[in-house]
């Protein structure tokens, strides 16, 4: 896909040329005509191969504005398999760098494996290769192809680097035995800095009185058993040894005149507990009713059970209730299903509800984050809001985004207006997203 639409961008698609088994990019790159490549098309559960993407590129850069039924025409005529009609636009605007990307896109399986390099021989090399008598063919003198790979697939692969430690590690007598390297003893960098500092100076210039008085031991570690505690002190010396240390100095009990700081270190060590654990994760969506908002409590929350979009003022015109909250069932790759909250309600600034947050329909206006808890969102700066809560904006593949939209990091779900089947891939795509976002922030919510 990248190398088709490079060639697109770039003007060079028309110099591309094609035979019986192979697309021919240019003249290093050559693309098996019969391969998938990693865009799913709408209809049907397939995924378009790399000569229906390369002539459909070709014909339309060569007539721009041919109707589809042309083109269908002389994709048949060419003996090229056609894109349809459905997936045509949205495949045209990626590949002519109208969009970044497009929805049909699958993260998850690899974008392509079979992409042939030709690297020419010069003339002496080859001479001398009929020369010596090497009997090979045109297809043993090409490097072999390398497969080609997303981020998702490569991180699937196998990661032992046993192979490769014992490679290095082995003797160069050849046995894979590895040898013991000892790391070199550095010695430390010796520092003059402080060593005109007298301590018993300092300690008697800011406290008034040396360790002998105060009845300190001298490089006694506070869980030892040589500890003194501090002996009572005027307030005159506790105010001017609060200021020299920085911790405020409290007197009770057995630990009179101990610095808090310092008792710390005996308190309870049990870890505190996590308020969102166990928690149902809430989703938010907007209070509004905006010909660009796509969902709100009309909708959402049968969209996210039930895989189909239906419009929120179909249920308004049927005089539906809107609720304020909603907990659905998550049934896609959950068994048994998980309960998740919809709502309209932003939780207040102090609440702890906040932590149980984890994704949220935007409108595409700032003032939604108003509000908001997170730094920078009463200003508009959203980066930290979007990277605690998963952002998505929904809307027709007919209609622009606001300008705002690209500067967020937000999931767009781009949604037919007048064909349904392709609202599950929508809706595995949100999931999906919401699951990255969770995982990746080590969430301890029921999810």
């Amino acid at each position: 896909l990248r190398l088709i639409r490079d060639a697109v961008i770039g003007g060079t698609i028309g110099g591309s040329t094609f035979d019986d088994t192979h697309v021919h990019i240019d003249e290093r790159h050559s693309l098996p005509r019969k391969s998938t490549t990693n865009y799913k098309a709408k209809m049907g559960k397939g995924y378009l191969t790399i000569e229906q993407i390369w002539f459909l590129a070709k014909s339309t850069s060569a007539n721009p504005k041919a109707a589809h039924p042309a083109y269908l025409k002389e994709a048949l005529a060419a003996k090229f398999a056609a894109v349809s009609l459905v997936d045509r636009k949205d495949l045209l605007d990626f590949l002519t760098g109208k969009t970044d990307t497009s929805a049909n896109i699958d993260l998850n399986v690899p974008a392509f494996t079979d992409v042939q390099v030709d690297v020419p021989r010069d003339e002496e090399g080859a001479k001398r290769s009929r020369e010596d008598g090497a009997a090979h063919d045109e297809e043993s003198a090409r490097p072999r192809a390398r497969p080609l790979h997303t981020r998702n697939s490569a991180l699937q692969c196998d990661k032992s680097f046993g192979a490769v430690l014992g490679f290095f590690g082995a003797a160069e007598g050849g046995t894979s035995k590895p040898k013991t390297v000892e790391e070199p003893k550095i010695a430390p960098l010796k520092s003059t800095r402080f060593e005109d500092v007298d301590t018993r100076e300092f300690y008697k210039a800011q406290l008034g009185r040396d360790f002998t008085d105060l009845g300190i031991v001298e490089n006694a570690g506070f869980l030892g058993g040589n500890r003194k505690v501090l002996p009572e002190l005027s307030a005159a010396e506790q105010a001017r040894a609060e200021a020299a240390t920085g911790h405020k100095i409290e007197k009770s009990g057995a630990d009179k005149a101990l610095p808090v700081a310092g008792r710390a270190s005996r308190s309870s060590t049990k870890p505190r507990e996590d308020y969102a654990k166990g928690k149902t994760p809430i989703i938010l969506v907007p209070a509004g009713f905006g010909s660009k908002v796509l969902f709100n409590m009309y909708n959402a929350a049968r969209f996210l059970q039930e895989e189909t979009l239906v419009t929120w003022d179909t249920y308004h015109k049927r005089g539906d209730k809107k609720a304020t909250r909603l907990d659905i069932k998550r049934r896609y790759k959950r068994s048994p299903s998980v309960k998740y909250r919809v709502t309209d309600e932003v939780p207040s600034r102090d609440s702890k509800d906040w932590q149980c947050v984890v994704a949220v329909f935007v409108s595409g206006k700032a003032w939604q984050f108003k509000d908001w808890p997170f730094k920078g969102a009463d200003e508009g700066d959203l980066v930290e809001t979007f990277a605690k809560v998963r952002g998505f904006y929904a809307q027709y593949d007919t209609e622009t985004p606001a300008d705002v939209i690209k500067t967020w990091n937000v999931q767009t779900l781009r949604f037919q207006k007048n064909v349904r089947h392709g609202d599950r891939a929508q809706f595995e795509q949100f999931w999906n997203e919401v699951d990255k976002h969770l995982e990746l922030n080590r969430s301890q919510l029921k999810y």
